[in-house]
């Protein structure tokens, strides 16, 4: 019965020491940075030489054509004798009613501008949509109001340029246009005011183109 308690101590104090020897505490091992560090893809730039990239790349410079106009306009041709210098007269709406819709374009243009037309007109036009433009001119000697040749039918889809006129001269180029976007010659939408008749008449291009070749 002794030997056999003696046994059991034996045994228990075996288990002991084992589960002792199994919790002790175990030294940490030294770890490389490397080793912790997460991947990281690096991307790096390739070294390209100036031969190189002309070999690689090609580049295609295009240079924008100007339009070239061959011919020059006369406005002399078409002089008037001098260009008035006088006091405004007073804008007379009475001589064209319908003009009074357009009264505030009409009267701002009529006295922040000197005669730019016929000799003694003041020309002031504005937007009427799209590629459109309307005006009228009102004489400085009487303020009466007339009628620009503009709007439809005086219009072009490719239009360089509206309303070409100069003080000293009766010619009135409505448009300067193209027929289509690439085309390389210009056509001219114009006509030449009659003092007299007090009305415009359509004139033709080679009535007023002078040749500069």
């Amino acid at each position: 019965m002794l030997g056999k308690k003696i046994l059991n101590l034996a045994l228990l104090a075996y288990i002991l020491v084992f589960v002792a020897c199994n919790n002790e505490p175990k030294k940490e091992q030294p770890v490389l940075a490397d080793t912790i560090a997460p991947a990281v893809a690096v991307k790096v730039p390739q070294v390209v030489t100036k031969d190189s990239i002309t070999n690689a790349i090609t580049v295609e410079e295009e240079e924008e054509e100007e339009l070239v106009l061959t011919d020059s306009i006369n406005f002399a041709k078409y002089a008037v004798e001098e260009v008035s210098k006088v006091k405004k007269a007073p804008i007379d709406f009475s001589s064209y009613p319908e003009a009074r819709s357009f009264r505030t374009r009409i009267t701002e243009g009529y006295n922040e501008m000197e005669v730019n037309f016929a000799g003694h007109y003041v020309a002031t036009y504005f937007g009427c949509g799209a590629s459109c433009i309307m005006g009228f001119m009102v004489d400085v000697n009487d303020g009466k109001i007339y009628d620009l040749p503009l709007g439809e039918g005086k219009m072009c889809f490719w239009a360089l340029d509206r309303a070409v006129h100069l003080a000293s001269s009766n010619l009135f180029i409505s448009s300067v246009c193209k027929e289509n976007e690439n085309d390389k010659e210009v056509f001219y939408i114009a006509s030449l005011w009659d003092d007299e008749a007090k009305e415009f008449k359509d004139i033709d291009k080679k009535e007023f183109l002078v040749s500069k070749n």
